[in-house]
């Protein structure tokens, strides 16, 4: 055999083969303690700190030498001075302590593990019954270290290899979370945390766990989860209670076909009630309101027999009410709780729940082929019933009947061609007529015309220096606006809005002339228009119709000011249109723009615009009285 050297032993003198028992090992017999001073500038320094050329000078306590420069320092009593028994104490405890001031974390969080229950998914191949299983872990987090591990408990026979799932290590993360390793900032009850490609979901955790978080980081992790169900788990809970009555319904039922078949009698189960309750019947009134469109409140009489638990329904019909005449609303037959079912091969029918006795209770309600039917009284028979056998009296409820109201149909809403006069009158017969029209309005008022000033209030720059002259035609209500022409304004002058009619977005009407007066803020064409001014032939007009225009009405306007009639004494000569507007607002009777011109104009100064309108306070005051 070969022997082998290692370079070690090659340098070595020995000569020795490298085998178990004849590795030589240098012995060294001396191990003198590193120098750990130098000499500086100053004294001695750390070796380290010399090499490096950089000097770290103690802090000196100016207070305490402020305190040694005095003489008698010694003498100073004020504190007791320690023993030199005493100091040798105090540094052997502090030197003999088994917990430093600064615990290391190996230390500090010694057996000291968070515990979080998790769970996931895994995919199962080639299984018609299942495609995935739930597999429930535990998932220890150990702060000495950092450390993680995950353990799946075992289930017996489960036919899978459960224990340790992962081994304790520190875990590292996905470079799409950042990298690193997995510290206890990342698991949260609730989240799912992926370690080797395999995603966990975290569902719980416990108590510990919990106070950790509380008082490490002030945090109240959400409550534990319900572990989700799997095919494989499913498979071992009982069958429903619904489930098993009807199957052993029909294992009832093949037992008694297979007695009859041998020869046996059949049972008569209701034969006992047959004999007691016989010729007995519970007679109760109800109703039932319709909810169709052209529904109705319908009557009926409800009896129950008790010989066979069967229930029939007669209508009340009422004379000429239009409905066919067949009172029998629900022939004499057990009345279910449940709907029926068509049942198809492979399915089970859920067995009847039929209504009892109990269920027939004065004021609730019952299912009847999906219609609510309310009980609302009974006979004499039927209450005696109920108190001998049941302990429950009936009490009828008084019952209210509905307000006759008249179903009106709803005219279309207007398709755009023609007017809407038009296109309504299309709706109201056969023969369509055309609308009528004011004739005399027509005539009387043809060529009378309102013109007012306006300018946008849509609060852009560019608009602030646009004119624009709005229209109404008093013939027919029709309103067009036109654009007056500015120099260096960017737009060209004319017609703005056709003339014709407009309905006003606030009131969904037609314009009516009562809309417009100075002040007034209105939205033509979806274009906001504020009125400033008029012209003379249209004050003079809503002045001659003050029942039609009331803020032109100036006797209505001076009844206004009698509020402020202590402010007009105090005033003398002519007051400004806009110091009188804002007394009227001080004194709770606002006065429009408008209501200011009139006064200006019966009252002051025949103006055609409010900055230039003036009151006399003496001729007001003369008006009020």
């Amino acid at each position: 055999m070969t022997a082998t050297f290692t370079p070690r032993t090659a340098r070595s003198n020995l000569g020795a083969p490298f085998l178990p028992g004849y590795v030589a090992h240098e012995l060294r017999q001396n191990h003198p303690k590193q120098q750990t001073l130098a000499y500086g500038p100053g004294g001695s320094i750390d070796k380290p700190l010399a090499a490096t050329g950089k000097l770290v000078l103690p802090k000196l306590d100016l207070s305490l030498l402020h305190h040694l420069n005095d003489p008698f320092h010694r003498y100073d009593l004020s504190t007791r001075t320690f023993t030199h028994e005493e100091r040798g104490e105090m540094k052997d405890s502090a030197r003999n302590t088994y917990r430093p001031a600064l615990q290391p974390a190996w230390l500090k969080h010694d057996r000291q593990v968070l515990r979080f229950y998790a769970y996931f998914q895994e995919a199962v191949h080639e299984n018609p019954k299942e495609s995935f299983r739930i597999r429930g872990c535990n998932i220890l987090f150990y702060l000495e270290d950092g450390t993680m591990m995950v353990s799946e408990p075992k289930i017996e026979n489960s036919g899978m290899t459960q224990g340790t799932f992962v081994k304790r290590h520190r875990i590292p993360r996905p470079s799409s979370l950042g990298g690193g390793v997995y510290g206890f900032e990342d698991l949260r009850v609730g989240k799912s945390i992926a370690i080797y490609s395999r995603l966990f979901r975290l569902i719980g955790a416990d108590a510990y766990t919990r106070d950790f978080y509380e008082a490490a980081m002030g945090e109240t992790m959400v409550e534990d989860q319900e572990l989700p169900m799997d095919t494989f788990r499913a498979a071992d809970l009982p069958d429903p209670e619904d489930l098993v009555s009807a199957r052993r319904a029909v294992l009832q039922e093949a037992k008694e076909y297979n007695e009859i078949a041998v020869g046996g009698c059949c049972r008569n189960e209701k034969l006992q009630q047959y004999l007691e309750n016989d010729r007995k019947v519970l007679r109760f009134h109800t109703f039932w309101d319709e909810s169709g469109k052209y529904g109705s409140r319908k009557y009926y009489t409800l009896h129950y027999y008790l010989a066979d638990d069967t229930v029939e329904m007669l209508e009340n019909l009422p004379r000429n009410s239009g409905c066919a005449p067949y009172p029998t609303f629900w022939r004499r037959s057990p009345l279910r709780k449940n709907p029926y079912i068509s049942a198809t091969p492979g399915m089970l029918e859920p067995a009847a729940l039929i209504y009892k006795p109990e269920d027939l209770i004065c004021g609730q309600t019952i299912d009847v082929m999906g219609r609510q039917i309310v009980l609302y009284d009974c006979d004499d028979f039927t209450r005696d019933f109920y108190r001998s056998f049941m302990g429950l009296e009936q009490v009828g409820t008084k019952i209210h009947h509905p307000p006759l109201t008249h179903a009106k149909l709803r005219f279309p809403p207007y398709n755009g061609f023609g007017s809407e006069e038009d296109s309504l009158s299309s709706c109201r017969g056969l023969m369509p007529k055309p609308p009528r029209r004011d004739v005399q309005k027509l005539l009387v008022d043809a060529d009378k015309v309102l013109r007012f000033e306006g300018v946008l209030a849509d609060d852009v720059e560019e608009n602030e220096n646009r004119k624009f002259v709005i229209a109404i035609c008093l013939g027919d209500d029709s309103v067009g606006v036109w654009e007056l022409k500015q120099r260096n304004s960017g737009h060209s002058e004319g017609k703005f809005a056709s003339k014709s009619r407009k309905k006003n977005p606030a009131t969904g009407t037609w314009f009516r002339p009562a809309d417009f007066f100075i002040g007034a803020s209105l939205l033509i064409n979806s274009s906001p228009f504020r009125l400033t001014g008029a012209d003379e032939k249209a004050l003079c007009y809503m002045e001659e119709h003050p029942d039609q225009f009331p803020v032109a009405d100036v006797n209505a306007a001076v009844q206004k000011t009698r509020a402020i009639s202590g402010w007009l004494q105090e005033q003398s000569g002519i007051v400004g249109g806009e110091e009188l507007q804002r007394a009227a607002e001080e004194g709770g009777v606002p006065l429009n723009e408008h209501e200011i011109l009139t006064l200006s104009r019966g009252f002051g100064r025949h103006v055609l615009r409010v900055s230039d309108a003036a009151v006399d306070a003496s001729k007001l005051l003369e008006a009020l009285g």
